[in-house]
């Protein structure tokens, strides 16, 4: 109903959010940007509007998701870039030099359920996610690959008052407040953290802000969560406890189940797998995962 690069201007703002991100990436100015827009709204009898900084649609959209399958099937097919999403620590791997045959979001999304809404809309064609939040073997679409593990370290500022304890036990770090995002934001993580008494220190953030995650832990007497790659990339101040979640994180690669087997995917992943080999290798506790070095015969 609208060709590739009308639809793809209209897709372009609801990933990116600014006119100014959408020229960068795609080349296209912003007044055309908004004309396609405009056209697209007018041709599928739809509105929008900003919900908590996101552009959301207004209306019915199963014509819009029918002509994004289309469009979907054109950039698996080469006639476009396709689309990825990843988290803020892992972006840095993703950048320099640009991933062949796909492009890179902001990478700066927090939780799941805007990526999840990204996927399921067919906006974005895989998101590279953290776990433990990621679709399970059950999920009717969507299927997730695991690329590597790692644990998760409490962390603190400089200075903090449990780093002078000898031994530490959960109780002990449940005596100060603890990060936590938006309710259900991570809801696998939010519920193993509130069982253990934690996640109590709420900040309202939808879209990632050192100052706001890593900077608050480095200011505060608060306690917060990283990864050897997290750290790495945003809070090399933040000082480890010597105590471990009781679960792990890592990457994951989250995408339709129909394109498992596409040429492009398996490019891909052997690409992840190059970029991450150092990093695996110049961290004792980062690791492939079995199943992603068997699934790239690695």
């Amino acid at each position: 109903m609208v060709e590739l690069h009308v639809l793809e201007a209209l897709d372009a703002l609801m990933w990116l959010r600014s006119g100014d991100q959408v020229a960068e990436r795609f080349g296209i100015s912003p007044a055309t940007t908004s004309r396609h827009r405009h056209r697209c709204l007018q041709v599928f009898g739809l509105s929008m509007e900003r919900r908590h900084g996101e552009w959301q649609l207004i209306g019915p959209q199963e014509l819009l998701l029918l002509e994004r399958q289309v469009h979907q099937m054109a950039r698996w097919k080469g006639r476009r870039p396709l689309r990825l999403e990843a988290t803020y620590w892992s972006a840095p791997l993703l950048q320099s030099p640009p991933l062949e045959h796909w492009m890179l979001g902001l990478s700066n999304i927090v939780g799941v359920p805007r990526n999840f809404e990204l996927l399921e809309q067919y906006i974005v064609d895989a998101w590279l996610a953290g776990l433990p939040d990621c679709p399970g073997p059950d999920h009717p679409e969507l299927v997730t690959i695991p690329v590597t593990r790692m644990p998760v370290f409490f962390v603190v500022g400089e200075g903090h008052p449990l780093l002078k304890r000898s031994s530490l036990t959960i109780e002990d770090i449940a005596e100060f407040p603890s990060l936590a995002l938006p309710e259900k934001a991570y809801p696998l993580v939010e519920q193993a953290l509130k069982s253990m008494g934690l996640w109590n220190d709420g900040v309202r953030m939808t879209r990632y802000c050192r100052d706001r995650w890593e900077g608050k832990a480095e200011r505060e007497l608060v306690v917060g969560y990283g990864t050897a790659l997290s750290l790495a990339v945003s809070g090399e101040s933040l000082q480890p406890l010597p105590l471990r979640l009781p679960f792990e994180s890592g990457d994951a690669l989250v995408l339709r189940r129909r394109f498992l087997q596409h040429p492009r995917l398996l490019s891909l992943l052997a690409s992840l797998h190059t970029r991450m080999a150092p990093v695996v290798q110049a961290h004792g506790d980062v690791r492939f995962d079995s199943d992603f070095l068997q699934r790239i015969g690695a």
